[in-house]
Formats: C-alpha cells, structure tokens, sequence
C-alpha cells in the first residue's frame, strides 16, 4: 500500500485568497512559447514567488554539460565524476546537456527558452563515451554529489541494479537532498518494485495522457514506461532543450529523461524559497499537489498525478511568508473552514 502524507500545509496554500498570492509572471525569454509545458505546469504562478536561485546546487547525473551553452553561463560548477568514470564536458553525447537545459536555462534572461529556474548546475559524469553506465557508478555519483551539496539529484539514464541507486540515495537524503529518476520510455509496463529514496517520473503529453510517440519520432515507436515504481509524471513530449551545436541553439526532445529534470526542478524551486525545507516536506509538496490523472488516487501510469509546480512554489512559499500576511491567510482559511479532503 502507498504511503500516506498529510496535505493540510498544502490545503493552506491552495486556499489561499488573491490577496495572499502574486500575479503571473511572464519572462522575456523569446522562446517562451515554444514550450507548452510552462503553462501546463503553472510555471508563471511558480515565477511570482521566485524565479530560482543559483544557491540551489542541482546535480546532473548524466553525460557531461557543454559550458558554452549560453543559457547557462554563470551557473556551471566545475564537472566532476566518480571513481570509474572519467568528467565529460557533453561535447560526446548531448544529452547531459538538453536534461541541464530543461532543469536551469535562464529565466527572465532575455535569451533563448526558460528552464524551470535559475539554478546552479553541477555536471557529474556517470557514463563512458558511449552513454553506457554502471549501476555502482551511478550510486557513486549520487553520494558524490550529494557531498557537493547537491539538493536535487537528476538522473535521466536507466541502469541495472535500481536497489544500489537507492541505497545511495537513503544517503542523499540523510545530507539533505532528493534524488529523480525518468521512469524510462520502453512504452510498456515494467514490473519494477517502488523504492523508498527515488522518485521516478514517468512522461505525459500535450493532452495529459501518458506521453506514447505512435512511431512519429525516426520511425521508432517509443513512449513513458510505467508501473509499480513510478511516483509522479511530467510533460515528455516537444520539450525545448538548449544545445550550443545547433543551427539555432535550441531544440526539440521527447522522452521521460525530459520529464525528470522538470520534477527535480519543482523541488528545486521549493528549497529556492525556503532553504530549511526537509526532502520529505519537499517530496510531500511534490506529489501532494499533482493534478490526478487516469485512475483516482496512486496509479501505475501517471504516480501521484502530473506535476503541478505553480501549486509546489505556494505551499513552498506558505511556510515562509511574513508575519501580518500569514496572520491574514490564517484568518481566512479557519473562516472558510478548510473544507478541503486529507489524506
């Protein structure tokens, strides 16, 4: 049976009167609409309360990180890699790159697209020069980069011994942070048991249904895997990356390895305005205020639901707000009477 996590922080924050939240905010990124996914999560309502910050270390476990992508500059940490995997600067294989690009392309910086915030990115190399991994790296790379200070851990790559990445991440959260994983995109169910210390996210579309390429991308038919390990979804489908390589500087990608990086981002957003956050608080606000899809309730595809990260800055930032304005929104929810359901 799924755990149970109270909501009634989050049944506070989405109660709240106007009076209590700020407008939309709109960047000036030029790209801003060329991804759907930024509305489809309420990234503008996420945005009036922060637009992220670069004392928020997110590790990218992944391929390396090309440090002339500038839609990141000024927020690269020196790469590094674990014992038995040599740093990459992405320059091989991209994909490290696009999934950092998704996580942190500067917001509100008159450039390109926007990632979900202005995070600083720590690239740690965990594959070989052809994408492969190993599971004991990839573990590695966890406990190296929650030593780093990393608060959220993303890794968009699928590996053998998913047990071993869980051990590693118990370690990563004791230290302080939350590790994400894309849930794969085999487009069928796969019997993976659920783990305690991973939050895998599977994909979703334009539409909210399970994100399922039909063959479009290359002829190869491919969608979100889903079952009983995943937690959450996210969008996967037509999501801008940055790339420096191309023509424009920027692309498009399918896949829950797009999908991960937006959650992990969520929680990024969270510890951008409040640092003292727990990652159990962080992970409650994540898959508490997810918009229910498919079956009611926990299910196999879609977890907890599509992240909604506009509804996890708001109970994010209804842990921190001042004094009098609390004292107000207080007043109003015990008045309302709080009628929302729990949990």
């Amino acid at each position: 049976m799924r755990r149970v996590i109270p909501k009634l922080l989050i049944g506070l924050a989405l109660a709240l009167p106007a009076f209590c939240r700020a407008e939309a905010f709109v960047p000036n990124d030029p790209r801003l609409s060329q991804s759907w996914h930024i509305n489809t999560l309420n990234l503008p309502d996420a945005w009036s309360l922060s637009l992220g910050s670069p004392n928020v270390i997110a590790a990218v476990l992944d391929t390396g990180v090309m440090t002339n992508t500038p839609d990141l500059a000024g927020r690269l940490l020196p790469a590094v890699a674990p014992a038995g995997a040599s740093v990459m600067d992405g320059t091989a294989i991209h994909h490290g790159t696009w999934v950092a690009s998704i996580l942190a392309m500067g917001v509100n910086d008159a450039m390109g697209g926007a990632g979900v915030g202005n995070f600083s990115i720590l690239p740690v190399t965990v594959t070989n020069s052809n994408g492969n991994n190993s599971s004991d790296v990839v573990a590695d790379g966890i406990r190296l980069a929650a030593d780093q200070g990393a608060k959220v851990i993303n890794i968009s790559l699928s590996t053998l011994s998913y047990g071993r990445l869980d051990n590693a991440a118990a370690y990563a959260k004791e230290k302080g942070a939350l590790v994400f994983m894309a849930a794969g995109n085999s487009d069928d169910r796969i019997d993976r048991p659920h783990y305690d210390n991973l939050i895998f996210v599977s994909g979703t579309d334009r539409d909210d249904h399970r994100w399922d390429s039909d063959g479009n991308d290359a002829n190869i038919s491919s969608g979100s895997s889903w079952g009983p390990f995943v937690d959450l979804s996210a969008p996967a489908d037509d999501i801008l990356v940055a790339d420096p390589t191309f023509a424009s500087g920027y692309g498009i990608g399918d896949g829950t390895s797009f999908a991960s990086p937006l959650a992990a981002g969520a929680a990024a957003l969270a510890w951008s305005i409040n640092p003292h956050l727990t990652p159990d608080e962080v992970k409650a606000m994540l898959l508490n205020t997810a918009i229910d899809l498919g079956e009611s309730g926990w299910d196999e595809v879609y977890g907890f639901g599509r992240l909604n990260i506009g509804a996890v800055a708001a109970a994010a930032s209804a842990t921190v707000p001042e004094p009098s304005i609390l004292a107000m929104c207080l007043t109003f929810a015990l008045v309302s009477g709080m009628r929302r359901r729990l949990i």
